[in-house]
């Protein structure tokens, strides 16, 4: 009885914490099983014959015999527990099924160490060399209990607010260890949101009373003959200060001692624009993979891809643009997926998946100009 409730005991803790049973745990869990038997059949016994009988002499050497077997029995059974939970012949499916996504501590909080390499993320603006150095080894904890998915958004929350970075790319094992850490820094600033090409200027200037940050306007020089220069945007006022992005061929032509007029136009759609400005604020970034024979995912949908594709490039140079996802792989096709660090960092890992350098898959990874049919066509 004592081997066999320290024996489960100790097979349920191995499971759950990691980590043996104690030996104090163990003594007190056998001996008190079966000191809880031993004073159950004494009072069932005075309760049949209707009075309290001391023991005799030979009763009481058998309780100490059994009290000494006990303990005996119960070492062995923790023993036994602990070997059958750590064995690998044992099929645990049905149990690691709810207890491998918590991640286990034997204390009240989960230590988490930063690994000694810890690398750059493809695509974005390495961080300083000081602040790797002074990640290297840290040491942070968390509240135990977390699940493995939860512990990495809390992770990648800590590192992003305390130590100044922008991305993490994060693998944590089902133990909660730390496989790969990438970090990169997130530009700040005006000059993420600009378009390529474009230019951010200060110019004095009228605007309109109802113009803000956002309007579409006009720069027309202030001459005996008004003159227009370009159109731009406006991004923000300061008195008779202005803030507009416009081309880099208007802001070169702008006189910083001369008074300008801005004029503000409706709303249009800048899809180009608006995508090459959403790509360099989002943790998303784009990537050119192309695919060969020996990658699983030929003959796999598009659907089958992790992340988002906005066309393929078969083998014969025609570009599919924004591609149906019951499409097919085949091999020699070129996927312009757009996706977070560690989605495209997997994909490209992949057996027969391989990054291609591009200067259109070089400037959208950086925020550039968004790659189109029309210039992947005329960059050919």
């Amino acid at each position: 009885m004592a081997g066999g409730t320290t024996a489960i005991a100790a097979f349920a803790y191995r499971i759950r914490v990691r980590h043996a049973l104690p030996e104090g745990v163990t003594l007190i869990l056998g001996l008190g099983v079966v000191a809880l038997y031993l004073n159950t059949r004494t009072l069932f016994a005075q309760f049949v014959q209707g009075g309290a009988a001391s023991p005799t002499v030979g009763e009481a050497t058998l309780n100490v015999l059994v009290f000494a077997i006990a303990a005996l029995a119960s070492y062995g059974g923790n023993t036994l527990g602990d070997r059958l939970a750590r064995s690998d012949r044992l099929s645990l499916s049905w149990l690691q099924r709810d207890l491998s996504p918590i991640v286990r501590a034997a204390g009240r909080h989960i230590s988490v160490t930063l690994p000694a390499e810890i690398r750059d993320i493809e695509g974005y603006d390495p961080v300083e060399a000081a602040t790797k150095e002074s990640l290297v080894g840290r040491t942070l904890d968390f509240p135990r209990g977390l699940t493995v998915a939860e512990l990495r958004t809390q992770l990648q929350a800590r590192l992003k607010e305390k130590f100044d970075v922008g991305y993490v790319d994060l693998e944590l094992s089902a133990a909660g260890e730390i496989q790969y850490l990438g970090v990169a820094r997130r530009p700040a600033g005006i000059g993420p949101t600009l378009p390529p090409n474009a230019a951010a200027v200060a110019v004095r200037a009228d605007p309109p009373f109802s113009a803000t940050a956002g309007d579409i306007v006009q720069l027309w020089a202030v001459e005996d003959t008004p003159r227009k220069l370009g159109t731009g945007e406006l991004r923000a006022r300061v008195g008779s200060i202005a803030t507009i992005t416009t081309d880099r061929a208007v802001a070169t032509a702008i006189d910083p001692e001369a008074e300008y007029r801005l004029l503000t136009l409706e709303a249009d759609s800048r899809p180009d624009r608006e995508f090459a400005a959403m790509l360099r604020r989002a943790d998303e970034t784009m990537r050119l993979l192309s695919i060969t024979d020996s990658s699983p995912l030929v003959g796999q949908s598009v659907a089958a891809i992790d992340g988002t594709v906005l066309g393929i490039r078969t083998a014969g140079e025609s570009v599919e643009t924004i591609p149906n996802r019951s499409r097919v792989i085949q091999a020699g096709d070129e996927l312009f997926v757009i996706g977070r660090p560690e989605i495209l960092r997997k994909l490209d890992g992949t057996d027969g998946v391989h990054a291609v350098e591009t200067e259109s898959a070089t400037e959208s990874r950086s925020g550039g100009r968004p790659w189109s049919a029309d210039r992947s066509e005329k960059s050919e």
